[in-house]
């Protein structure tokens, strides 16, 4: 399963393997979109994609027989660099970074009904290059780089507060 942006026509494209050919299909194609993507699987093995679209954060989903798109986060410059993955229940769960003006690190995650969304850190501008992981609580861990000091970083939810913390300072990492 491939998720890629199709530059020629501003077009978020889907490919799959069949085991004897590649299956591709639009997912969406409304203004410029297809930037910045992530792939999972739920336990049917439908796809879901976090991705960049029109300056917006942006998630789809295959329901068995038709795609459904849906803005998650519309701050202007939201999205770049997500990283997706689903919970046990097959929500899906996105950290991504906010460009200017803010130049924050945030994550999303829908509750069954909506899309809640915060800001991870502030402090500088951090959060590009994000990669997400959920624990066995379904407490989201993530990866993330803080180009203010050239560091990587890593912040996790206690179940009540994020915690981040310095991995490595040695220079730009």
């Amino acid at each position: 399963h491939i998720v890629y942006y199709y530059l020629t026509n501003h077009v978020l494209m889907y490919a799959r393997w069949t085991g004897s050919a590649w299956i591709t299909q639009a997912v969406d194609s409304v203004d410029r979109v297809g930037g910045y993507t992530s792939l999972a699987l739920d336990a049917s093995g439908h796809p879901h994609i976090s991705y960049w679209g029109d300056d917006n954060l942006k998630y789809a989903h295959w329901t068995g027989s038709t795609w459904l798109t849906q803005t998650v986060d519309g701050a202007p410059h939201a999205g770049e660099y997500a990283s997706l993955a689903l919970d046990v229940n097959g929500y899906a769960h996105i950290s991504y970074y906010v460009k200017y003006p803010s130049y924050d690190l945030r994550y999303a995650r829908w509750t069954g009904s909506a899309w809640i969304t915060e800001t991870v850190d502030s402090a500088g501008e951090v959060g590009e290059h994000t990669s997400l992981a959920l624990d066995a609580n379904g407490y989201p861990h993530i990866s993330y780089h803080d180009y203010t000091n050239g560091d990587l970083k890593y912040a996790r939810w206690t179940g009540s507060v994020w915690v981040t913390q310095t991995v490595d300072r040695g220079g730009t990492v």
